[in-house]
């Protein structure tokens, strides 16, 4: 699955033909340069894993492997001296110098491939994240450029585990963990050995496999997160779809089951200049995945962009409290948001079609009738990407988040806390 990119610095034809064999045979790309002025531009570029320098360079062999770790102080590759020497002064002066390994001529084609190997897996291993077992983000990030540089035809998948974070912080790293293993079974299962798989920030896993096969990974892996998500909750919580963090004392918006975010793009025909330029656009059809309620994937599609349109910034503000109701509007629109009060009543559910407002703000109201929670479960069956802040006096922190609401705020409660949570919903 993750092979290492190879320069061979050698004057010498025959034998530099003879290793590039030997390495592309065992899945490496691997180039050869007999210029040192192109060595020492190309190192930089594509930052190989490892290099090998022949003493047939016309430079003393012990200097340029010093000038070489200089040159890679960054990201620190494998060096490995070619010599036909085998004296143990020349052999202790290179190794001295900053190379990895002294390799003495003639060498056997299996030795070499041995030592080239074993000199690749631990610089891979090294590499590993130790959980997943997946390389981490500085591998994956030159992965991508390599593609990019190389104009390959190849699909990258972005997945993201949303909600990571907030269940880590309530169930244990142990079973963070247990999740992000999980997880690395699921890709594993759907990829070979052509395949690449590594992380980003995070949770995130980027994946690049064949154009034909992206649609299918990227379907499985919803289907099978989805089907195991059970097994990482209490019977409760999973009951719930949602996560009670603290008590009922205590502000808190609902904390939603984790879901699998997997976004697919293809690179084709030099389409992006550079892994910034791929990681954009991933991060902009995750997104999408965001706003979804379940475990989804999404394409790259050309897309069209509304210009000049604005953002809803309609507050529509249910307060039995009409002094309460009346400091609420005004912070808001001295904040910027267009605030609107209703009373509660039959006219709400009206009010809310004609307005068709981004937050609304519920308070409990009367404990024998609870107007407010059926306010709620009746907006939520209108649209339920309305956000919907649910005040109470009464501590029902489970009833109410479960009636749909996004955050329950206990009274009494602080105005600015309220405009920080609106801006919060309104930039989501």
């Amino acid at each position: 699955m993750y092979s290492a990119t190879v320069f061979i610095i050698s004057k010498r034809k025959e034998l530099s033909v003879k290793y590039k064999k030997l390495l592309k045979a065992l899945n490496h790309e691997v180039y050869v340069i007999s210029n040192l002025a192109e060595a020492f531009r190309e190192i930089p570029n594509k930052e190989p894993e490892l290099i090998i320098i022949s003493d047939t360079i016309g430079e003393e062999l012990s200097d340029f492997c010093e000038k070489i770790r200089v040159l890679t102080f960054n990201f620190r590759p494998i060096i490995i001296a070619l010599s036909k020497s085998s004296e143990e002064e020349d052999r202790t002066k290179v190794l001295n110098a900053g190379a990895d390994d002294f390799l003495s001529e003639p060498i056997s084609s299996l030795e070499f491939q041995a030592r080239i190997n074993a000199h690749l897996r631990r610089y891979i291993e090294n590499s590993l994240n130790p959980v997943t077992f997946f390389v981490q983000k500085n591998f994956t990030l030159k992965y991508l450029n390599r593609i990019i540089d190389a104009k390959k035809d190849c699909a990258v998948i972005l997945l993201d585990i949303l909600g990571l974070n907030l269940y880590r912080e309530i169930y244990s790293e142990l079973a963070y963990e247990k999740v992000l293993q999980t997880v690395a079974s699921i890709v594993n299962s759907t990829l070979n050995s052509e395949d690449f798989v590594g992380h980003h920030f995070g949770s995130e896993l980027v994946m690049v496999t064949t154009i034909e096969k992206a649609q299918k990974v990227a379907q499985f892996l919803v289907f099978a997160f989805e089907n195991v998500v059970e097994r990482f909750y209490s019977k409760n919580d999973f009951e719930n779809k949602f996560i009670i963090f603290s008590g009922d004392e205590k502000i808190e918006n609902k904390i939603p089951l984790m879901k699998l975010g997997v976004a697919v793009i293809q690179n084709e025909n030099g389409r992006y200049k550079d892994y910034k330029d791929v990681m954009n656009s991933l991060y902009m059809i995750l997104k999408m995945c965001k706003k979804s309620e379940k475990s989804s994937c999404y394409f790259d599609r050309l897309q069209l962009q509304g210009q000049g349109q604005e953002k809803n910034k309609k507050i529509l503000i249910t307060e039995s409290d009409e002094a309460l109701s009346y400091l609420l509007q005004t912070n808001c629109n001295l904040n910027g948001f267009d605030a609107y009060v209703v009373e509660k009543g039959d006219d709400i559910l009206s009010v809310y079609n004609s307005l068709k407002p981004s937050v609304v703000i519920v308070d409990y109201g009367r404990e024998d009738t609870k107007e407010g929670i059926s306010i709620c479960e009746k907006i939520k069956l209108i649209n339920k990407n309305t956000k919907i802040i649910f005040s109470s006096s009464l501590h029902a922190k489970k009833e109410i988040l479960s009636a749909g609401a996004d955050l329950y705020l206990p009274k009494p409660y602080e105005i600015n806390a309220l405009i920080k949570w609106i801006q919060k919903f309104l930039d989501e």
